[in-house]
């Protein structure tokens, strides 16, 4: 088949990526309805499951109450981040031999720009073909791939022929296949927005790609206009590798608990705990952040979030956490079971210590940025105590230490 577009971008999408890990790891596993997420004894939901368990109806997203009632026989299993991290590196590596050009879009996802490097290899089919070869030679995986003149049009491709599938998406195949389905075929269109839509007599992609960008930017804000865009088959973004991609916006940590919580001891041990884990991050990633958002959602599913600004941006735990706590309504716990608790810190400033070590660089405007002397000893103190745990995480692991509020029998 012949490519006439250009640029040519290929977006890679790994197969059901967890379970098909664990079934690759425990070749008992293959043929069952593997379903990751949720495991014996958590509520949670699902992260994926193999092509058997959606069978049944199970998808990703998913309650891990409902998966069970939907596949009772159902094979459960506790998601593994690190082993699964592994291997989406192994990937990396492998998408690196065919273009420098690739931009990580979660651990099981990655767009490449291939223009001219495809060459190399006989055309983009060819490419392609090479590249799903050698990730089931190297990893025993599969991926499906779509290739098109855009990012969004290649992830769109993507999914159009899973699993295993290669698809060649261009403009006019895009709206061949795209204009008749309803809005939401479109990645990125959710219930709400569908709704909001339909309410306007727009019930169709051809119909989205009909309608003026300014009435689109009147119903939905800037996203309406970025809808006007994609639902034509445009997209000018490109691939960008993740060493250069921006600074990070904001950094965060939620869990759903396994069970709803009223315990106010326990609702602050979650929240010390999930203000360590933004913390830590800050501090590898080099970072600090002014603003503290609280997410909570109770055992009927009514969710608020609650931000404040410090004065002094920070990457430190006890900091995160008391903030976070003033957050919190005092009315969740003991009389409202709180069933998820989220920490959010935003309005980051990536750091670089000078010379004498008193001073931070904001990378993203130049502007110096004048951090608090600690001549507090008790602030000294706590300094070289995060440190040292930091050091103790770094070389023996991040369950290697814990902080003892967060240890509740």
């Amino acid at each position: 088949m012949m490519i006439e577009f250009s640029p040519v971008i290929v977006h890679v999408d790994m197969d059901a990526f967890f379970a098909a890990v664990e079934v690759r790891n425990n070749p008992h596993l293959k043929g069952k309805p593997v379903i990751v997420g949720g495991g014996a004894g958590q509520r949670g939901v699902v992260s994926t499951c193999s092509y058997e368990a959606r069978k049944f109806g199970v998808h990703s997203g998913m309650s891990a109450v409902k998966a069970r009632r939907l596949c009772p026989q159902g094979v459960f299993i506790s998601s593994g981040l690190r082993g699964y991290v592994y291997v989406s590196a192994r990937l990396q590596q492998i998408f690196e031999k065919y273009t420098p050009i690739v931009e990580p879009f979660s651990v099981d996802e990655a767009s490449m720009d291939i223009t001219g490097t495809e060459k190399l290899f006989g055309g983009p089919i060819e490419l392609v073909e090479a590249l799903k070869q050698e990730i089931r030679d190297q990893l025993q995986l599969s991926c499906s791939v779509g290739i098109a003149p855009s990012k969004y049009l290649a992830k769109l491709a993507s999914g159009l022929n899973k699993p295993d599938g290669l698809t060649v998406l261009d403009r006019d195949e895009f709206k061949r296949i795209y204009y008749p389905r309803p809005v939401d075929a479109l990645w990125g269109v959710g219930e709400s927005t569908k709704k909001v839509l339909a309410g306007k007599g727009i019930h169709t992609v051809a119909d989205l790609a009909s309608t003026d960008s300014k009435l689109l930017k009147g119903i939905l804000g800037k996203n309406g206009e970025g809808l006007s865009v994609i639902s034509q088959g445009i997209d000018r973004t490109k691939a960008v590798p993740y060493r250069e991609r921006p600074h990070d916006k904001s950094m965060s940590h939620e869990t759903t608990l396994g069970k709803d919580l009223q315990d106010p001891t326990r609702i602050k041990a979650t929240v010390l705990w999930l203000a360590d884990k933004v913390a830590r991050r800050l501090r590898r990633r080099g970072y600090i952040g002014r603003t503290i958002s609280v997410k909570i959602r109770s055992h009927d599913f009514q969710t608020i979030t609650r931000s404040h600004t410090i004065n002094h941006p920070t990457d430190r735990c006890d900091v995160v956490f008391q903030q976070a706590m003033r957050l919190i309504p005092k009315e969740y716990g003991m009389k409202i079971p709180v069933r998820l608790l989220g920490v959010r810190m935003s309005q980051l400033i990536k750091i670089r210590f000078n010379d004498q070590g008193d001073e931070t660089l904001n990378h993203k405007t130049g502007e110096s940025v004048q951090l608090e002397l600690m001549v507090n000893p008790q602030e000294e103190e706590i300094g070289r105590l995060t440190e040292a745990v930091d050091a103790i995480r770094d070389r023996y692991g991040e369950k290697s230490i814990k902080l003892a509020g967060t240890l509740l029998s």
